[in-house]
């Protein structure tokens, strides 16, 4: 169900205004009335709270056309049906007045990069919903964290700065109206000096630099504002660790001090952030041996490698085990997992059962845990194909760490899949510009322009990251992908050929010439080519791109058994399937529809009311 009104307006005071056109999902709407009941500018009003919820209840049963005076008296503000006298009793209209001023607040700070807004136009008591475009161009305070610099005489110390570092950046993407860079492209800037071209390439306006050195106590920390426009130092702290004092707590101090001094010193690039509250620094061990563990399983994980994640297992472990009530290790445990499931073929089902059971209890410990309830939204919609749970757990998310990059690329993920191709630019461009280098999510946010329609943009952006990595096989994947889509079929057999020369240990390129075949008529040796896929033990062929080729054969049955395979084997890819236009063919098929809808998707296409050109998008995805 979504919400919409009516563009017609009934007369009277509390006619509705003129909505939005705009079909706003009920969890998106659940999720905004989350975030401003948690807001500061609302946690100490629950009455201009309670009338709130009551006017948008309304507004969804029945179009608001019980919202009166008299009726919100009675309901809400809990006033006497034989006694109020709406001519002279003012109070719902002074409780609406404050209600306004304070959604005004709150859209002007903490909830600036909300999604939608809810507004209460004066004279009306029917709220108005509306979409908020403006938020992808608009263009925020922005900040990189750099690499604290080792000035100590122990090398050991070097993990120690990336977790300071690590802490700072965790402590601010929890600040509204705040674009901050990821750590991973900021981290790529360790040995660089020229602080003007790092913020030109990171796209930010400010940096955070600094050091750690031998103190009185044992530490010394100072840490700098920089602005890259002209290199000039805004603001510096230094900070001695006290006697006795713990490693990770001295390192949740000089996070905290830095937030604090971005409360002191506003950016000076962008809207002010309206001296929002100190956002809580994320929670860390108080065990020196968990805090270290910790550290380098992240360390592990940067690798985004199937090896990397693996190898982070143990040290995760090890942290959980000195402190069970670290609610980042266990997140991060359970990140690991997931991705792990993501990336080995044919994947036991037990990994994703102990990610399940890791998040569980970091949310139990933490409920307010931005990449926890981000990581949960991934898992709802990849493997549960529950989407209006996975957009509420990502919503959650990006309320809880609004700078989390993992949180708008995996929403924006999830939105593509879902037929929101807008929706889902929008947020690749946001997360694009918190981790400016990453080309895997450039290769994401192309496969938006190829599952849209617009071809000429996939291909442009493709064959520049082609150029930039020639050897990235899912940039080779989607570029042949690209070709294919656009019936240039020399090109495509080409860019197939290629890839199973190059990466003879995976199907992809020959699952490529396969299709290519059929399209070309060449039946017999697209089915040679599948049945010798199917029967090789060396390689493992998964279910969804068997179900590629069935569907170009226009073996529509055996197309949907084996994407009803895909689904029970974990695979991430069956998601693509309502809008892969490999499956173009099978949207009047009624078997297809409900093969679809029994394992939790919807036929979206119908949604957006045409079909695509060309059947024969690849469904590729690494979380």
């Amino acid at each position: 169900m979504t919400v919409k009104f009516s563009d017609a307006a009934a007369p009277g005071p509390t006619a509705p205004p003129r909505a939005s056109g705009d079909a706003i999902p009920d969890s998106l709407l659940v999720a905004e009335l989350e975030r401003i009941a948690a807001s500061d500018a609302f946690k100490r009003s629950p009455l201009q709270l309670k009338l709130l919820r009551h006017l948008v209840r309304e507004a969804e049963r029945g179009g608001g056309r019980h919202l009166t005076e008299t009726a919100l008296a009675i309901d809400v503000l809990g006033a006497d049906p034989r006694r109020f006298d709406a001519a002279r009793d003012t109070s719902v209209r002074v409780t609406m007045r404050r209600l306004r001023q304070r959604l005004a607040r709150y859209y002007a700070d903490e909830g600036a990069w909300s999604t939608i807004e809810i507004e209460l136009p004066v004279g009306h008591y029917q709220p108005r919903f509306r979409m908020r475009r403006e938020r992808a161009a608009a263009k925020p305070p922005s900040i990189a964290v750099l690499p604290l610099r080792n000035f100590t005489s122990e090398p050991v110390r070097e993990a120690w700065c990336d977790g300071v570092s690590e802490e700072i950046t965790d402590a601010l993407i929890q600040v509204p109206g705040l674009r901050v860079a990821t750590r991973t492209s900021a981290f790529r800037f360790r040995h660089e000096n020229d602080l003007r071209a790092i913020g030109k390439s990171l796209g930010v306006a400010t940096l955070i630099d600094g050091s750690v050195q031998g103190g009185q106590h044992g530490l010394r920390a100072v840490v700098q504002w920089i602005r890259t426009s002209d290199g000039n130092h805004v603001w510096s702290s230094t900070l001695d660790a006290d006697p006795g004092e713990a490693d990770p707590a001295f390192a949740l101090r000089v996070a905290q001090s830095v937030v604090a001094g971005l409360q002191r010193h506003l950016l000076d690039h962008g809207s002010p952030t309206q001296q929002s509250a100190i956002a809580r620094s994320a929670r860390r061990s108080t065990s020196d041996i968990a805090d270290e563990r910790y550290h380098s399983a992240r360390y592990l994980m940067r690798a985004q490698t199937a090896d990397g994640y693996a190898r982070a297992i143990e040290p995760l472990r090890a942290a959980i085990a000195a402190d069970p009530e670290f609610a980042l290790a266990r997140s991060a445990l359970a990140h690991a997992l997931v991705n792990l499931v993501g990336l080995t073929l044919a994947p036991p089902a037990t990994l994703l059962a102990d990610a399940r059971s890791e998040l569980a209890r970091a949310l139990e410990i933490d409920p307010r845990l931005g990449e926890a309830h981000a990581l949960d939204g991934f898992i709802a919609h990849a493997f549960d194909h529950d989407w209006p749970r996975a957009e509420h757990a990502f919503l959650r998310g990006i309320r809880f760490a609004p700078s989390l990059c993992y949180a708008h690329s995996a929403y924006a993920w999830a939105l593509m899949m879902n037929g929101r191709f807008e929706d889902a630019d929008s947020e690749y461009r946001y997360a694009r510009s918190l981790e400016p280098l990453d080309l895997k999510m450039r290769a994401h946010h192309a496969l938006v322009a190829l599952y849209a329609g617009d071809d000429d943009r996939a291909l442009a952006e493709l064959s520049s990251l082609a150029a930039i990595e020639p050897g990235n096989v899912i940039v080779a994947a989607l570029l042949a992908t690209t070709h294919l889509w656009r019936g240039s079929l020399d090109d495509a057999r080409a860019a197939f050929e290629k890839l199973a020369r190059d990466h003879p240990a995976i199907t992809i390129g020959e699952v490529g010439l396969a299709q290519i075949d059929a399209l070309e008529g060449r039946t017999k040796e697209a089915r040679r080519r599948l049945s010798a896929l199917k029967g090789d033990e060396r390689r493992y062929l998964p279910p969804y791109q068997a179900a590629m080729i069935h569907a170009r054969l226009d073996e529509h049955a055996d197309a949907i058994d084996w994407l009803e395979r895909s689904s029970h084997a974990l695979d991430m890819n069956f998601v693509c399937a309502p809008v892969d236009r490999t499956f173009t063919g099978l949207h009047d098929d009624p078997n297809f529809v409900a093969m679809l809808e029994r394992n939790g998707l919807r036929a979206v296409w119908k949604a957006r009311g045409r079909r695509p050109r060309d059947p024969g998008a690849q469904g590729i995805h690494t979380n």
